[in-house]
């Protein structure tokens, strides 16, 4: 067989993207004409994005582009709403840019999932929100599960911190969950982190509320290139906050590589890659002792019970509905059973093993396998 020559091999595409614009969730530059009262959602939800009030897109300030939106503060005036949810499951990521001029005795940056405009009711989050009473030198961050209880992120009982209380300046806000914790940043430096379930913050409240605050009570402020990622922490350590437009595609990541018309007519992935047929997880364990051999987007193996365990992942799944197949023998040879447990989540997947000849539970003490495939 004659040697192939790599210099054959040559990427399809050269767009400039971003990989993870697919899981962008919202997408707000605040562009548009000054005094404009709409604005678009870039990201591929594309919801709709309206001004209460009096704010509006403005020319006068801006960090990224031309202009920004701008809310005069006060009642009514509560910021750019969309009427729908946004769920957040697993890790996510939600970062702007803001200037704000002063501080209301409870605005906040954003607030989403919220019952109403105007109520003070229960939130998915609540971030940079500002009270003289509890914290009059920060901001911070509300977040429930529950539509109960502020258990997620709970500023006044628990001191959940988003940033210093800054004035007449461009500060760049970020708030990242990785499996269970919290991190929020300050112009790229990692200001707070906290521990806390890996529930999702409750997504059932109608409005998501950008420069709006949780009563009807808003910061006058300016903010620039709002944007939610889920399923992804893009920050987990310090990073140099963007300064350019968020670019609005994914690239050529994960396209086909196409072999050179020269090479003999040969082709490979001309269709490019499907993501959903990729594997998210694999790994080769022993139930007894829960030693991995080898693995992949897998942390550790958890015992639950004889016969069953947890496979915990290093990075959560972007959702719960993923397929996963299992196989082993114990180390007699006797053939096991694998079937998903009853318990599954983004975070971990529980699987029962039960001895094909009669049944019964059994750790067993040969290699055990398992690999996971979703979107």
């Amino acid at each position: 067989m004659k040697e192939f020559s790599l210099n054959k091999i040559k990427a399809a595409g050269t767009t400039v993207g971003d990989v993870y614009f697919p899981q962008t969730k919202l997408l707000l530059p605040f562009d548009g004409s000054n005094g404009a009262t709409t604005t678009s959602d870039l990201s591929n939800s594309n919801h709709s994005m309206t001004m209460g009030g009096s704010t509006t897109i403005s020319s006068a300030k801006s960090k990224v582009g031309s202009t920004s939106l701008y809310n005069p503060g006060g009642a009514g005036n509560y910021g750019a709403y969309s009427s729908s949810a946004l769920t957040l499951s697993g890790d996510f990521t939600i970062e702007w840019w803001e200037w704000v001029i002063s501080y209301a005795s409870e605005g906040s940056s954003f607030v989403l999932n919220k019952a109403g405009l105007t109520t003070n009711s229960w939130a998915g989050i609540i971030g940079g929100y500002y009270h003289t009473a509890t914290h009059a030198s920060a901001t911070g961050v509300y977040a429930t599960s529950n539509n109960s209880s502020w258990d997620l992120a709970n500023l006044a009982s628990s001191g959940h911190l988003l940033g210093d209380h800054l004035t007449g300046q461009w500060v760049h806000r970020a708030m990242v969950r990785v499996g269970i914790n919290w991190y929020t940043y300050q112009n790229g430096v990692q200001y707070d982190t906290w521990a806390t379930s890996a529930a999702a913050p409750y997504a059932s409240g109608v409005y998501t509320l950008v420069s709006g605050g949780w009563a009807d009570s808003h910061n006058n402020m300016y903010m620039d290139s709002f944007r939610i990622t889920g399923g992804v922490a893009r920050y987990t350590s310090a990073f140099t906050p963007p300064t350019t437009a968020y670019l609005t595609q994914a690239g050529d990541v994960n396209k086909q590589i196409i072999i050179n018309s020269a090479a003999d007519g040969v082709a490979i992935g001309t269709g490019g890659i499907n993501q959903a047929r990729i594997a998210k997880a694999w790994a080769q364990f022993e139930m007894i002792g829960h030693t991995v051999a080898d693995s992949y987007n897998v942390s550790s193996i958890t015992d639950i019970a004889t016969g069953s365990c947890y496979v915990n992942f290093s990075t959560s799944m972007s959702s719960a509905d993923y397929a996963c197949a299992a196989s082993g023998s114990t180390a007699s040879g006797a053939a096991l059973n694998y079937s998903n447990g009853a318990t599954a989540d983004t975070a971990a997947r529980a699987l029962w093993t039960r001895e094909n000849s009669n049944g019964t539970a059994h750790d067993s003490g040969g290699n055990c396998s398992i690999i996971v495939f979703g979107n």
